[in-house]
């Protein structure tokens, strides 16, 4: 399978605010259970307004593409959410700059430069309670799939599958960051919303790149 170009980013990108769409409630749920309730609205709003940005002007390349989808939820999400994502896209797009098509390999650099900026930038790690729970076995994966020279669908596949299950890894966590920290053992039984968000975007990625192998 040939690398994901910047048509099937463009085409990804679109899925990504159907797939927001369709769950919004579903995160709002996991939100309002240890948090403000309003973490899907949220990320249905970067999604969305990232959309229409690419639309109305559409970016020269893939790592363009990521950095303005992360200029977006840094200038109009707002609270952590457009904080923490914003800065994984942003990150993520940095190793991608003035690229038409990414492989395994590419894959496996862009997540981990969004991994290690967000962990960064929050002062998080694995078993905090946070989207860094899904994102960190996501790179493993990835890393993974690089090193036995997979497909990116398959890649994103096995990315997807991590993250899921490190997001279901996080009902068991008592939170340490963020407003769920302050409801203490409370927290735990509950999933992560960020860590959902993350999943869902690997699982809608790997989902649409399905799409581009033959036979699919």
């Amino acid at each position: 399978m040939s690398p994901l170009n910047l048509e099937f980013w463009k085409r990804a990108s679109r899925g990504l605010a159907e797939a927001f769409a369709a769950n919004e409630t579903r995160l709002c749920e996991y939100d309002g259970a240890i948090g403000d309730g309003d973490h899907g609205t949220s990320m249905l709003r970067g999604f969305t307004e990232a959309r229409e940005s690419l639309e109305s002007n559409p970016p020269g390349d893939v790592g363009e593409l990521f950095g303005r989808i992360g200029e977006t939820f840094l200038e109009s999400v707002g609270g952590v959410t457009g904080v923490v994502f914003g800065t994984l896209f942003t990150a993520a797009g940095e190793p991608a700059a003035g690229r038409n098509a990414v492989d395994a390999r590419d894959l496996h650099g862009m997540l981990a430069s969004g991994l290690a900026a967000v962990v960064k930038r929050g002062g998080v790690k694995e078993g905090d309670k946070s989207m860094v729970d899904a994102l960190a076995p996501a790179v493993t994966a990835l890393a993974a799939a690089a090193g036995e020279d997979k497909d990116p669908a398959t890649a994103l596949a096995l990315a997807g599958r991590a993250a899921t299950g490190g997001m279901e890894a996080t009902r068991g966590m008592v939170a340490r960051v963020g407003r769920a920290r302050y409801q203490g053992e409370k927290a735990v039984g509950h999933v992560d919303a960020g860590a959902a968000s993350v999943a869902l975007i690997l699982e809608t990625l790997a989902a649409e790149a399905l799409k581009e192998k033959p036979g699919a």
